[in-house]
């Protein structure tokens, strides 16, 4: 019995020295409190693991993501992002996610903005006439004013400021806006086709009024020289309302076109790139001038862009903003539809510019 007992005895001592060391040790674990945590740019928090059979002291802390900082469990949001805190230690581990919102989001109504979204947060604006939100963390501006967005993972919650300002102008920021509070903006945007809009200033800041499709030259843009089907790109002033049609209701004076008129396209005439009334000035039409009452329905109501308003010999003429007709696009000048028309003849006043460029350049 004694050798029985001395042999079982020989033979466990002998397995337990096969055994890798530390196997009989306690098997170590990490846990973290939460899933996920929500921080704001600049927030600090630090991480307290519970841990069994690991020294503190033997941890070990990695972010996936710059925008948070780890150091000794300490988290420190840097930039709006996602990331993944891993701690591990005595063979453990345990991870948690992070999403770091802003301190407050300004958007332009109708700008989107796209808020770090780490799938499992819910969210509530207090006033969705402002500002919208998706489930996916997506803000939509709607109109001006002030909201409060509120975040919320479990019991965790976030409260930030949105602000939404009002869509700035296009126009805002053309050299002309210091000079006027009448602007149309010509922006080509491919072939003859181009887009039109109708900008004022009001209570200082500005307005969209109204767009329209609009025709540019057979050649685009870039005049330079008389008969080169091409739209003057620049700057310019709307003066000299005129048309076939009377006058509905123009600010500026107008000029209902008879069998007298006629803009003289000779270039070299001391007329040149005028409005002529023969019975003012007894200079006989050529076939280089253009009839206005014949260039029906174009005629109907135009403006004159002042592109080479001093005539220079060459370099251009009888430049309208005027309607448009069957045609796809213009000999160097700017149609509209014959309604938008008569109402930019109505809003023009003294001062009003028009600014023609490619759509491209608005960037």
């Amino acid at each position: 019995m004694k050798r029985r007992f001395l042999a079982a005895l020989m033979a466990l001592l002998l397995l337990a020295g096969a055994l890798p060391a530390g196997a009989l040790a306690a098997k170590a674990s990490i846990k973290l409190g939460g899933k996920l945590g929500l921080m704001r740019v600049g927030d600090e928090t630090t991480l307290k693991p519970t841990l069994k059979n690991v020294k503190r002291k033997a941890l070990s802390w990695t972010s996936s993501d710059a925008a948070v900082a780890v150091d000794g469990g300490k988290l420190t949001a840097l930039a709006e992002g996602k990331a993944v805190i891993t701690v591990s230690g005595g063979g453990a581990r345990a991870k948690c996610g992070v999403v770091v919102l802003p301190t407050a989001v300004t958007l332009e109504a109708g700008e989107k903005r796209a808020l770090p979204w780490g799938g499992l947060e819910t969210y509530k604006l207090s006033d969705t006439a402002v500002a919208t939100i998706s489930k996916k963390g997506v803000i939509t501006g709607k109109r001006a004013g002030e909201a409060r967005l509120t975040v919320k993972y479990g019991k965790q919650k976030l409260t930030l400021p949105v602000r939404v300002v009002a869509q700035e102008s296009p126009v805002s920021r053309l050299a002309c806006a210091a000079e006027t509070d009448q602007i149309v903006l010509v922006e080509r945007t491919e072939g003859s086709k181009a887009v039109l809009t109708v900008h004022e200033r009001r209570n200082g800041a500005w307005a969209q009024l109204l767009s329209a499709d609009a025709l540019v030259g057979k050649n685009g843009l870039g005049k330079a020289r008389e008969g080169d089907q091409r739209t003057p790109s620049g700057t310019f002033n709307l003066t000299a309302p005129f048309g076939i049609k009377a006058d509905p209701g123009a600010n500026l004076p107008y000029t209902q076109v008879t069998k007298y008129h006629y803009w003289c396209g000779t270039s070299g005439s001391e007329y040149y790139n005028r409005l002529i009334d023969t019975r003012v000035i007894a200079r006989k039409r050529t076939a280089s001038d253009e009839y206005l009452l014949g260039i029906k329905p174009y005629y109907n109501y135009c403006l004159f862009i002042d592109y080479n308003a001093s005539g220079e010999a060459g370099k251009g003429s009888c430049i309208f903003l005027h309607c448009t007709g069957s045609k796809k696009d213009t000999s160097g000048c700017v149609a509209v539809a014959e309604s938008v028309m008569k109402k930019i003849i109505r809003w023009v006043k003294p001062g009003a510019k028009i600014v023609i460029r490619e759509a491209s350049d608005a960037a």
